[in-house]
């Protein structure tokens, strides 16, 4: 592979793992308040939720998703296809990895697709579906008013007064509907949030030799140790290093090492 798409390949690798950690930190809060509505019976009506969703998508879904075609279908991943001529799949660590590659991309382009139907849901949820209660208690005034006067009313105004009614009537179903699929929609991107969070892990820990991944994750690992539970960072550490740094260092050692000897910019590490 061309120098330029191996620094690439491994630019693309870090900047995917750490904004998918800063995106599932977000979609978690998201969740948690969607719930809360929910649970409250207070409608989403002003809740922001479409905002927070709609940047999210913008900022770092899209991006994720961008780099994950770069990854596993674009020309970096073709080129290592040729340069090994399929020999890593001929190993169970070769053929371990271009499975995780490939779940991992499926997940992450299932989940961009299932975060933008959510996002469309938000929007009627917080934009619609308040105005149709609205429109509903005009609808029932003028319908009152057309019980009142019912006798005196002409053809064509009984046939608007009807339109009128039917048109909430399918509006109400329609914000149902949608209810009910944003409902689908949130719990299917929790889902496919945490399986691509489990494919990280493999992936990750295949990276040892990426000097850029390993520095951005010493940089993110609070948010490792959120995302993966407490110790995480240690724990994936200590997998990527295995084989190699000095006999009883810990993997946070050893990764700071590694760091140190392959980066720049390596000051505000600590340890």
């Amino acid at each position: 592979m061309e120098p330029y798409l191996a620094r690439r390949r491994k630019e693309e690798q870090s900047f995917l793992v750490v904004r998918f950690l800063r995106a599932y930190e977000l979609f978690e809060g998201i969740y948690r308040d969607y719930r809360e509505l929910s649970a409250a019976d207070r409608g989403f009506g002003g809740s922001g939720l479409f905002l927070r969703v709609k940047e999210m998508e913008e900022k770092l879904v899209f991006d994720i998703k961008e780099k994950a075609h770069f990854l596993f279908r674009g020309p970096a991943q073709a080129r290592q296809r040729e340069a090994d001529g399929g020999k890593s799949r001929q190993t169970a660590a070769g053929l371990s990895r271009s499975l995780v590659d490939r779940a991992l991309d499926s997940t992450i382009g299932t989940a961009f697709h299932m975060f933008m139907i959510l996002r469309e849901c938000l929007y009627q949820l917080e934009i619609y579906a308040p105005r149709y209660g609205i429109e509903l208690e005009q609808a029932e005034r003028l319908e009152e008013l057309s019980r009142r006067i019912g006798p005196e009313l002409g053809e064509e105004e009984a046939q608007a007064m009807e339109h009128i009614r039917q048109i909430v009537k399918q509006g109400h179903g329609m914000a149902a509907y949608t209810r009910e699929l944003a409902d689908h929609a949130l719990v299917r991107c929790r889902e496919l949030f945490r399986r691509a969070a489990e494919l990280l892990k493999p992936f990750i820990e295949g990276s040892g030799r990426n000097e850029v991944l390993v520095l951005n994750l010493l940089r993110e690992r609070q948010a490792v140790d959120r995302v993966f539970g407490e110790g995480g960072a240690e724990r994936l550490f200590s997998h990527m290093f295995r084989k190699g740094g000095k006999p009883g260092a810990s993997g946070l050692d050893k990764a700071l090492a590694f760091a140190r000897k392959h980066c720049g910019n390596t000051e505000a590490l600590g340890g």
